[in-house]
């Protein structure tokens, strides 16, 4: 894939870690983009994973680094395991600063800690431009430490109080100079912008992976899922310079682990989400289709064992064999309306 270059703060230490759940990246993407835009440098996983890295690590770093970390708030990033981590950490209370912003981008409701900050509205705002203008201006608050109004208040005896002018926004920013990184060729577009019309497409290019069986055991030994990234992200990468058209969508069909326990179903989460974000594909464009070897089979065994203790007759399909690949399928589509594996639609 061909990066693409965009001006980013120099010299400088990371200003954002955008935290965000799968069904947020429009939304997270479209924050980081007018943040560089202004001047900012930003940390994202659409943009910034790189092949062979691991995510947890990836996020350990954003968001130690990080002068801030913004989180996306939405009903789904309220569900999302590595989103409450990520704003948990950063709002260390052993801390003498907090080091979080939050920007809700959807009516949802907050509790606790999350419920006692201020937050950067979005919800109803459809211009573009007055959003940006929103943004930019907490964000700079947040950096500066104080919320600073644009004009001066008037002198409290005056019958005809005069405003005095603030600094203009894109003044508060500092110079930009040029790094390379995978970013998008075109803006993201407002999330709430109204969508153009679109036609039919004239093709769909699909990145097939039939049973990467995470952690893969070969000839040559066991590989790890960050190995198997960056072998698959190498491959890609070669296609698309030898002119194939970049995928649409990725499809996983069949042993997505060996056994079908926990831990590899931890680190096979890990791989997709890594996946995903080399090939810049939102989460409604990957398909997951399990295999035999994603039925755990000591659930399965204690299920029959169950049944025959209580002397009832089993039900197909046998749903607790599958309760971990279940977990995974509720992880990778947090938010995303369509994708079900329950019980109730076997």
């Amino acid at each position: 894939m061909v990066s693409q270059a965009h001006p980013t703060r120099a010299g400088s230490p990371l200003d954002f870690f955008i935290s965000y759940s799968a069904a947020n990246e429009r939304w997270a993407s479209w924050i980081a983009w007018e943040l560089e835009s202004a001047g900012y440098r930003t940390m994202i996983q659409a943009w910034d994973f790189v092949p062979g890295s691991n995510f947890k690590e990836f996020i350990d770093r954003g968001v130690s680094e990080a002068t801030l970390v913004i989180a996306v708030l939405s009903r789904s990033y309220m569900q999302s395991r590595w989103g409450n981590l990520e704003w948990q950490v950063a709002l260390d209370p052993d801390t003498s600063k907090s080091k979080l912003v939050t920007v809700r981008t959807e009516e949802c409701e907050l509790d606790g800690l999350l419920s006692m900050i201020t937050f950067v509205d979005l919800v109803g705002v459809t211009d573009p431009r007055k959003a940006r203008e929103l943004l930019l201006k907490k964000v700079s608050d947040a950096l500066r430490g104080r919320a600073k109004p644009e004009t001066g208040p008037g002198y409290p005896l005056a019958t005809d109080a005069q405003a005095v002018p603030a600094a203009e926004i894109d003044e508060l920013v500092p110079p930009s100079r040029v790094t390379t990184r995978r970013l998008p060729v075109v803006a993201p577009a407002y999330p709430l912008a109204a969508a153009p019309a679109r036609g039919p497409r004239p093709s769909v290019t699909v990145l097939h992976l039939a049973a990467p069986r995470i952690p893969r055991r070969g000839a040559d030994g066991v590989r790890s899922a960050g190995e198997l990234q960056a072998r698959l992200w190498g491959d890609v990468t070669r296609l698309i310079h030898a002119g194939a058209p970049h995928p649409d969508l990725l499809v996983v069909t069949g042993d997505l682990t060996s056994t079908g326990h926990p831990r590899e179903f931890e680190e096979a989460l890990t791989f997709l989400a890594g996946l995903r974000a080399l090939l810049s594909l939102e989460a409604h464009r990957l398909v997951l289709v399990p295999g035999s070897h994603d039925i755990n089979q000591a659930a399965a065994r204690a299920y029959f064992a169950n049944c025959d203790a209580d002397d009832i007759e089993p039900q197909p399909p046998y749903w607790p064999k599958w309760r971990h690949f279940a977990n995974l399928f509720r992880e990778v589509y947090q938010g995303i309306e369509g994708p079900l594996f329950d019980s109730a639609q076997p």
